[in-house]
């Protein structure tokens, strides 16, 4: 394997690791919250529900913190690990043989430094990282780490095979062209948070795929318009919706493109280079930017200050390479967790529109329930609106939280044969005297269900009122009077 080869396996392989553990942590943090959330629920102590409630906030405001804090050891690791040793785990085993056959040093390298940041004694370390700012109690330590076992260490694996199935197909996506390599870049680009140097690095090796760097003496051949237009272009970006932008950035970033200018008018031989600090940072500006709209409003406004702090320190004379480089460290943290942020966000609304669909798609199967149930039944609209209403929620409630085929769901399921059964008229007497004698449990075991979907108490009594009322009506058509049997 060639040199261009490995810089491409690698970059595939690192990219995918990133992904990978983004998409697991998120997963991790979400159901440590929710792991919280329904103990405190079904506790029958106030004060270890409130330490549950307590543990569960405290997940909520850190783990942000801890999503960067991790993804940072990670990627730490990865470039400056020391080399995997065999043993560790089986699946790592073969990805570092593997490597050690393409006959790459590089290559190889890589994949040790790899190996040893994602094997699992590696990983189980980096839960420290996660502890901090989440701010676990010693008392839910334990219950923490299991769910990290279940979630990341045991899913790991997964990972592996998906390396190690890169690894061998390397050499075949290769050979797709240099068109598949340049829709990568463009992807880690516009997905991955970068530093302002690693976005300048790979902006580089895009402008040399496309065949677009021009000689350093080119340079000095443009004219001083050629050249605004080129620092221009930085801030021009056709994928940048500016009117999502507030007031504040846009003046900041029409600032900063005056001081660009000026920067590429004096730096003539350099700035066409995208290491030129200067396009550094600007890249990095207007590609965090992009996510603005997405992030939390609390790191939008830090992201406003921060970029307006930026200007005011270029502003006055065209400022040097030196003083950019000075802004770079203070550039990276606000854009990468704005961005950072801004990922979150959109796993969230992900993560909340197919709990939507879901919700949606058994809603409609809980209907189908009460279809078949009421098939060829005249119900009152009070009793329709109850069970269309209320009581599927109360079903969804059940179906999500114990299962489908949950004892809680069929016995609620039974609840509303139930109540079909208590508003019928009934001839017999011994009929009559048993739906007096089911009144109460029938209303007792809808109002419990009815507080477990949050129904406030005046809402769930006058259903319940109704019901009742429902039946009198339903024993006066007997011909025998009901109005001395509530229970």
């Amino acid at each position: 394997m060639d040199a261009k080869q490995a810089d491409t396996v690698i970059a595939t392989m690192s990219s995918l690791t990133s992904r990978w553990f983004d998409d697991h942590l998120y997963r991790y943090l979400e159901r440590l919250q929710d792991n919280f959330h329904r103990r405190a629920l079904t506790s029958k102590h106030p004060d270890e529900q409130q330490a549950l409630l307590t543990q569960q906030r405290h997940i909520r405001s850190g783990q942000d913190e801890a999503y960067r804090l991790f993804s940072r050891h990670l990627q730490h690791n990865i470039r400056a690990a020391r080399p995997y040793s065999m043993g560790g785990h089986s699946k790592l085993d073969q990805l570092l043989a593997r490597s050690q056959q393409l006959g790459n040093d590089e290559l190889e390298n890589a994949c040790a430094r790899l190996c040893r940041a994602i094997s699992p004694m590696a990983l189980l370390a980096g839960f420290q990282h996660l502890a901090k700012p989440l701010r676990i109690d010693p008392a839910h330590l334990s219950q923490c780490l299991s769910l990290f076992n279940v979630l990341i260490l045991r899913e790991a694996p997964l990972l592996y095979q998906q390396l190690l199935a890169e690894l061998n197909g390397g050499n075949a996506e290769t050979s797709k062209g240099i068109e598949g390599w340049i829709a990568h870049i463009e992807q880690q680009l516009k997905q991955q948070n970068l530093s302002a140097q690693q976005r300048a690095l790979n902006e580089l090796r895009l402008q040399r795929l496309r065949g677009r760097s021009r000689p350093q003496g080119d340079s000095s051949t443009l004219s001083d318009q050629q050249l605004i237009r080129e620092a221009a272009a930085i801030f021009g970006r056709s994928h940048v919706n500016r009117r999502q932008l507030s007031a504040s950035i846009l003046a900041s970033l029409n600032t900063l493109q005056t001081i660009v200018s000026s920067v590429a008018l004096r730096d003539r031989q350099l700035f066409l280079n995208p290491l030129h600090p200067a396009r550094q940072i600007s890249h990095q500006l207007v590609a965090s930017s992009e996510r603005w709209q997405h992030a939390d409003p609390s790191l939008q406004q830090n992201f406003e200050r921060a970029t307006r702090d930026i200007v005011k320190q270029l502003s006055g004379q065209t400022p040097s390479s030196a003083d950019f480089n000075a802004l770079q460290e203070s550039v990276d943290q606000c854009c990468q967790q704005l961005v950072q942020s801004a990922k979150l966000n959109d796993r969230r609304k992900l993560h909340a529109e197919a709990g939507k669909r879901r919700i949606t798609r058994l809603r409609r199967k809980v209907h189908a329930l009460i279809d078949q149930k009421t098939h060829g039944t005249t119900l009152p609209a009070s009793v329709d609106n109850l069970l269309y209403g209320p009581m599927t929620s109360i079903l969804l409630y059940h179906w999500l939280r114990h299962g489908s085929n949950s004892d809680a769901l069929r016995r609620n399921l039974g609840l509303v044969d139930d109540i079909l059964w208590y508003i019928k008229p009934h001839r017999d007497w011994a009929l009559l005297r048993k739906a007096k004698d089911m009144g109460g449990d029938i209303e007792q075991r809808l109002l419990d269900g009815l507080k477990r979907i949050n129904l406030d108490d005046d809402s769930a009594r006058s259903l319940v009122d109704e019901l009742h009322q429902l039946r009198l009506i339903a024993s006066g058509m007997s011909g025998i009077s009901g109005q001395s049997d509530r229970p």
